[in-house]
């Protein structure tokens, strides 16, 4: 690891803000994975916090990367251990733990979004995806809380959300039920009605 990435998580380990080290751990991994192609892609319960403003908070992230092994080396050498058996990655001076639960995006990887941090690029699931998981765990697991947190982003991010793209991956994933009631949900945050102009 070169010294560059060294000094940056050393200023990590002092960064209060869990998203703000997150992001930055992220960075850094993305940089040192971009030689060999690969790149991580933030899910989970930290972007849900990121697209929420903080308004969601995690102990953990997690990680969909396209080459764990390529993975596993770097996150060694920034000084992460994961001892046999478990899932989670952890870095005792940063206090973080992190774990790579696929290696295949469930979205677009054209819908990411990109944060630029100390030069470097992280990249996080989009926010249309981000809902569709949450919707998925709404319905399939029984998680009324998902719903709600579904409904918070969709009004948090009305204006630049695709809903074309929102409607048709919710076709897909067979979870338009659940949007529909979502959609209405979320209107209580709104102070306009941007899903339905139309609608009096």
């Amino acid at each position: 690891m070169n010294e560059k990435f060294k000094n940056i998580i050393l200023t990590l380990i002092q960064e209060k803000d869990s998203l703000k080290k997150s992001l930055g751990v992220l960075a850094v991994l993305t940089e040192a994975l971009k030689p060999v192609g690969v790149k991580p892609i933030l899910v989970g319960g930290r972007a849900l916090e990121f697209y929420t403003l903080g308004g969601y908070a995690t102990k953990d992230m997690d990680l969909v990367i396209n080459g764990r092994e390529q993975a596993k080396t770097v996150l060694a050498t920034m000084g992460f251990l994961r001892r046999p058996g478990e899932r989670h990655w952890y870095h005792e001076e940063l206090d973080l733990a992190l774990e790579i639960p696929d290696g295949t995006l469930a979205g677009s990887p054209d819908k990411l979004s990109i944060v630029e941090i100390n030069g470097m690029e992280a990249f996080i699931i989009g926010i249309e995806d981000l809902i569709i998981d949450r919707l998925a765990a709404a319905k399939f697991w029984n998680s009324p809380a998902d719903a709600q947190w579904a409904a918070k982003l969709l009004a948090l991010h009305a204006r630049e959300i695709d809903m074309n793209y929102l409607q048709n991956a919710a076709y897909k994933e067979q979870v338009e039920d659940i949007l529909k009631k979502v959609i209405k949900h979320s209107k209580i945050y709104l102070d306009v009605d941007r899903f339905n102009p139309g609608e009096s």
